[in-house]
């Protein structure tokens, strides 16, 4: 899936908000006819529909290209590893609930999350963080060596949100990422 940056791009650039099925057939009709990408393509890579299969670099480029960059790597300045080495990542809406997610970062921070179903998370250890036990989080995926976006937190019940009524998120390792990720599959 995309990064929620990305995706904004994506929304702000088309003028849709992809709240229904025809955003994603308008969108994909919007791409120069070499670059076409269809709409299934579309919606997972937008996270509407499950993929188990990382995007290729072709369509990875197309996706730029619709930004009006050269190529992916120019977009999101990430430039791709040739390597035989899999990296460490685990997509939430895959973790059985009942697991248990956790997770550590510099300085001295950890985190413990049992998944509750749908990306939805709940703390149930927090060391050194700005999260707190209880809290309920909305996650999409965990990656090491990569920052962890939180896009939701719902405190004693409450959705978390700045003084001008915003929805706040969190960002867990934003220098240096994930140091140590395991899952503890559920009893």
């Amino acid at each position: 899936m995309l990064s929620i940056a990305i995706i904004e791009q994506i929304k702000k650039k088309s003028g849709l908000d992809f709240s229904n099925a025809k955003d994603f057939e308008v969108l994909s009709a919007s791409f120069p006819t070499k670059d076409r990408l269809g709409v299934n393509t579309l919606k997972r890579l937008m996270g509407y529909a499950k993929s188990p299969i990382a995007p290729r670099k072709t369509t990875l480029d197309a996706l730029a290209h619709y930004l009006d960059s050269p190529s992916w790597e120019a977009l999101t300045g990430i430039q791709p590893v040739e390597s035989d080495w899999v990296e460490k990542a685990f997509f939430a809406d895959e973790i059985q609930e009942g697991a248990t997610v956790e997770a550590s970062w510099l300085p001295n921070r950890h985190i413990a999350l049992l998944c509750i179903g749908e990306n939805k998370f709940r703390v149930t250890e927090s060391l050194n963080g700005k999260l707190q036990p209880n809290d309920e989080v909305v996650i999409q995926s965990f990656r090491l060596q990569y920052p962890l976006q939180v896009l939701q937190v719902v405190r004693n019940g409450d959705i978390m949100r700045d003084a001008a009524g915003n929805e706040l998120g969190y960002i867990a390792g934003r220098q240096n990422g994930l140091t140590e990720l395991f899952i503890k599959e559920a009893s």
